[in-house]
């Protein structure tokens, strides 16, 4: 069951009140496993290269279960939280940046991304949470050894079904812009991309040259990526790995997330087309 169809199970279906359960309890089975894993010592040999920018809107149980799994492999390496909601979230040793209510994704992580002091940043959704090998340090040698490389998406695992996400080739907006180096491609074994999910390492300067629209409040992904290409060049590392927890059964927070007539008119005035390829 991909996260197309528990959306639709989410929103308008008869079977929403049996599926909600199912799906709850499934996915905390699964994030009890993944807790139970042997953990790798805890490395803080990042610290001062890299912070962790996390973007949230009214979900802070699932804010506080990613920055827990952080902190169990990472104890010390800078987070960043930008929070819109209505009651926002601080917690011990987190950065938080408080929006006006509803701010938008866009202008949220570009408010996190104008704060990062690090050369690297590493761009995460509030849904994901890291396993006890998410390894940080692999990814950011790939970068040092790589001048070329600006962004470097990791592999996102989507629980309750365990489906492993592929990269999301050519679903970037018509463009005549020209990719740095060949779409598909290899550099140092990783697939080069036009467009990877929200959980990338990236060079904080060089993210800071495309940033985000503040008028998108919820399609950001599509329209950043497409005005990426050419000016960065992303990878795709299988090495790199998360786990993908989303709440569609979250009637309030899905109300807002599905809103997107506003974006879907502002993208189709940029790029011609009313709707984009999630």
């Amino acid at each position: 069951m991909n996260r197309h169809v528990l959306r639709r199970l989410a929103v308008d279906s008869p079977l929403r009140s049996l599926a909600a359960p199912i799906h709850s309890l499934a996915v905390r089975a699964e994030l009890a496993v993944a807790r139970a894993l042997p953990a790798a010592p805890p490395d803080r040999s990042l610290d001062d290269r890299v912070t962790v920018l996390v973007k949230t809107f009214e979900r802070p149980a699932i804010l506080r279960r990613l920055i827990a799994s952080i902190r169990r492999r990472y104890p010390s390496l800078p987070i960043i939280v930008v929070d819109d909601s209505r009651e926002p979230t601080r917690l011990p040793h987190v950065e938080t940046i408080v929006l006006p209510h509803d701010s938008g994704v866009s202008a949220g992580r570009q408010a996190g991304l104008d704060r990062v002091r690090t050369p690297f940043v590493v761009v995460v959704d509030d849904d994901f949470v890291f396993l006890p090998d998410t390894a940080l340090a692999p990814a950011v040698a790939k970068l040092v050894r790589n001048p070329s490389i600006d962004i470097l998406g990791g592999q996102l695992v989507d629980l309750p079904q365990l489906r492993f996400r592929r990269p999301p080739l050519g679903q970037i907006f018509a463009t005549d812009a020209q990719p740095l180096a060949p779409i598909g491609s290899s550099i140092d074994g990783m697939l080069v991309c036009d467009k990877v999910a929200n959980f990338y390492v990236a060079r904080t300067e060089r993210l800071r040259l495309v940033g985000w629209d503040a008028q998108l409040r919820r399609i950001d992904h599509a329209d950043f990526f497409t005005r990426a290409l050419g000016v960065l060049l992303t990878v795709f590392d299988r090495e790199l790995r998360a786990l993908h927890a989303q709440t569609p059964f979250d009637a309030a927070y899905m109300a807002h997330r599905t809103d997107v007539a506003r974006d879907q008119a502002i993208l189709a005035a940029r790029w011609g087309v009313r709707h984009v390829v999630r």
